[in-house]
């Protein structure tokens, strides 16, 4: 018994026109999926009589006048070729004349296109040459640092940093001090220049000066007499 037919024999039949068709193809376009579009393709339009003379003619005159190609409209509107899955009339005016094309917003039909997409009709034409790109509206690139500007710990460090160099002061709250610093206490209302220079520093009593006049005579001192 004989192994399987291969895959690719199954489309012996039909190998000639998609090889044929894909001789217009544009740009680097993915080859075995532009193949399999217009596989399908051939399939569909060979159930129409003159639709394939019809597209080889529109793809071998451009600047000549030519009908529209249409396949079925599916139920969503697009077609699914292969793994992907898009808007036909896109798909085949990517592989026939932009392969850089993204969307159907590029695409407007021209005034002599019967079946264009846009009208919702059971038929879609997908003559690459009943459609003319246009150019979409471009926003402004928007510019993205590499790092981003918000960072929430550096941030609150450089505040941090910022609050420090211009409002706290050089000793903290929360130091501890040593018992030899003492902290002199804070006075309500500010003295009066005569009681802050009432006494000299040369004059000024301090704890166990014998010059103090406050305190006692010390017992060990002599008298004169």
């Amino acid at each position: 018994m004989h192994s399987s037919t291969p895959i690719s024999s199954l489309f012996s039949f039909t190998s000639p026109a998609v090889k044929r068709l894909l001789g217009w193809k544009q740009g680097d376009e993915e080859e075995k999926w532009a193949e399999k579009a217009v596989d399908s393709l051939v399939k569909k339009l060979k159930k129409k009589k003159g639709a394939m003379d019809e597209l080889e003619r529109a793809l071998s005159c451009p600047g000549q006048p030519s009908k529209c190609v249409t396949i079925p409209r599916s139920l969503d509107g697009r077609l699914q070729v292969s793994h992907r899955k898009g808007l036909p009339h896109v798909i085949y005016c990517r592989v026939w004349r932009w392969p850089d094309l993204q969307s159907h917003h590029e695409l407007k039909p021209l005034e002599c296109c019967e079946f264009p997409f846009g009208s919702k009709q059971k038929e879609v034409c997908i003559n690459p040459y009943h459609y003319y790109r246009v150019e979409t509206s471009v926003l402004p690139p928007v510019l993205v640092p590499r790092h981003s500007e918000y960072n929430p710990q550096l941030s609150l460090l450089a505040k941090f940093r910022s609050a420090s160099l211009h409002s706290e002061p050089l000793m903290p709250h929360n130091a501890t001090y040593p018992d030899s610093f003492q902290q002199p206490p804070c006075s309500a209302f500010p003295p009066s220049s005569g009681q802050a220079f009432s006494q000299s520093p040369c004059t000024a009593s301090y704890p166990h000066s014998p010059g103090s006049p406050s305190e006692p005579e010390s017992p060990y001192q002599h008298s004169g007499q």
